[in-house]
């Protein structure tokens, strides 16, 4: 009788659940023939590859489209004597010997991204002289990636004035005054036979003197912080004063004064060759941090012709 009740209770209690995804397969279920057990995966491994697979996915980046340099070459007339003034805030400037007419020669290069605005280029004379400075137009920005640079062939006697905002300035075989200036741009000239003034913030000054500079005559070369590499002969004749607070490196005999907690905290004085006593020629070479080195050109001579030894 009890075992009757037991069974009846048992048939009147609450059915089973139905199965899930998760819930353990039975044995009885995994012998039955044809039986494939669905494999399941946590939600939390599920956002897991999801987030794999994005990662993996290339992404793809916006790219800017650079136009093909744009170069000119331009020639101009020049007035006897007439100075040209170059302004280039937008690259750099090369400076060559452009002969003994007084013809001025441009070659240019520019490089303009599609979307940037354009920068106008019109060289022209003015009341001060030969003017060469190009411009975007007012309120207008630098695009990425644009520049403009130039190469100017100047004729011999006509001074140049050259500026940069972080481009460099070289000058080579120049027969004329040169001036170059710029923010942070290295400034260079070699072979130049007029006087030379140059002076930049954080870049370096590296000039190489051909002739010996006119009596009286004052040179200065200037930086904050770059370094100055000046190149004489003793056919200079000039008085050479050097400031700064970093080392001098010369091969010329120094004297030197010492400026404790002033900046430069040292000056120096050396002769190169014979300066004229009543109107000595001056070289400056002044930095605040920048390393001068006072180096001296190597000269070249003729070799001697050998006498044929008489026969006989």
């Amino acid at each position: 009788m009890q075992d009757l009740l037991h069974r009846e209770a048992a048939s009147k209690a609450d059915p089973p659940m139905m199965s899930t995804a998760s819930q353990v397969v039975s044995a009885p279920d995994r012998e039955r023939p044809g039986f494939r057990r669905r494999a399941t995966l946590p939600a939390a491994a599920l956002l897991a590859a999801c987030a794999a697979a994005s990662a993996s996915a290339p992404v793809s980046e916006p790219t800017t489209a650079v136009a093909e340099p744009v170069r000119q070459d331009l020639e101009f007339k020049l007035e006897a004597g007439q100075s040209v003034h170059i302004d280039n805030p937008y690259g750099s400037v090369f400076l060559r010997f452009g002969g003994y007419e007084h013809q001025l020669g441009l070659h240019t290069t520019l490089q303009q991204p599609a979307q940037a605005a354009p920068i106008e280029f019109a060289p022209r004379a003015t009341e001060r002289g030969f003017e060469i400075a190009p411009r975007l137009a007012k309120g207008a920005a630098v695009a990425p990636g644009q520049r403009f640079d130039l190469v100017a062939y100047v004729p011999q006697q006509h001074a140049v004035d050259a500026r940069t905002l972080d481009g460099v300035i070289e000058s080579r075989g120049l027969k004329s005054d040169l001036s170059m200036r710029s923010e942070s741009g290295d400034l260079a000239a070699r072979g130049s036979e007029g006087l030379v003034q140059a002076e930049t913030a954080s870049g370096s000054i590296e000039v190489a003197f051909a002739a010996a500079a006119a009596k009286g005559s004052r040179q200065r070369l200037a930086t904050r912080t770059g370094a100055i590499i000046v190149g004489v002969t003793d056919a200079l004749d000039a008085e050479v004063q050097l400031a700064s607070s970093a080392p001098f490196a010369t091969d010329y005999s120094l004297e030197v004064s010492s400026h404790p907690g002033q900046e430069p905290n040292k000056t120096a004085l050396a002769r190169i060759g014979k300066p004229d006593p009543k109107q000595p020629s001056i070289l400056e070479l002044h930095s605040l941090r920048g390393e001068i080195r006072l180096l001296r050109r190597a000269v070249y001579v003729d070799a001697p012709v050998a006498t044929p030894a008489p026969s006989g």
